[in-house]
């Protein structure tokens, strides 16, 4: 015969596991947090021991260019959710503008490469991005900025002329900084536009 307070003792062990659960998923989320402020702040150290070689390498990126997008890992393979989803926005948007030219610096290359957007953007999570020179935002600003419509205003409404006559491609070089000895060396490694086929796909145009 069941007893009369089985269904008490079976609320008792869901409540006890959906406590333990949200337990953990608060006690991994604080360890992430401690493990990003820690390399956010081994990053800046790194960058202000190599203050001066880093801004001569990084600075001339935003003189010649308008847009610019400090990402783990490239626009080929993103090496975070949050990169992956900053570049599914910019190359959205270019199915409905010309945008202007992008660059992108992978600051998983070196921490100090992190740690300069991270002292220029006063944002300690990457993706960061930068228009004329200017923080724009980071993922989430952005994702905001993108759902209100305000990120369409990135560029011209011009589309493309001669060969390319009538597409929507966003031209992409990136910035690779790596090691080398004890100095960081940089070079624009690419140029390369990308045509719009369809839903999530991607032409490489060389």
């Amino acid at each position: 015969m069941m007893s009369t307070f089985a269904p008490a003792r079976h609320l008792t062990r869901c409540c006890i596991s959906r406590l333990s659960c949200a337990r953990f998923v608060s006690t991994f989320v604080n360890v992430v947090r401690e493990q990003n402020n820690a390399y956010t702040k081994n990053a800046l150290k790194c960058y202000e021991e190599s203050k001066d070689e880093v801004d001569r390498k990084l600075d001339p990126v935003f003189n010649t260019n308008a847009l610019v997008l400090f990402m783990d890992g490239t626009v080929d393979a993103p090496k975070g959710q949050l990169s992956l989803n900053v570049v599914k926005m910019l190359t959205e948007i270019v199915r409905q503008i010309q945008a202007v030219p992008l660059v992108t610096v992978d600051v998983t290359e070196h921490p100090a490469v992190t740690g300069y957007t991270v002292a220029k953007s006063g944002s300690e999570v990457t993706p960061h991005l930068y228009y004329n020179g200017n923080f724009y935002g980071d993922h989430d600003r952005i994702l905001s900025k993108y759902k209100s419509g305000e990120l369409r205003k990135i560029g011209t409404n011009k589309r493309s002329e001669g060969a390319f006559a009538g597409e929507l491609p966003i031209g992409i070089n990136q910035f690779t900084v790596c090691t080398s000895g004890d100095y960081l060396v940089a070079a624009l490694v690419t140029n390369r536009n990308f045509k719009m086929l369809g839903e999530g796909s991607l032409e490489l145009r060389l």
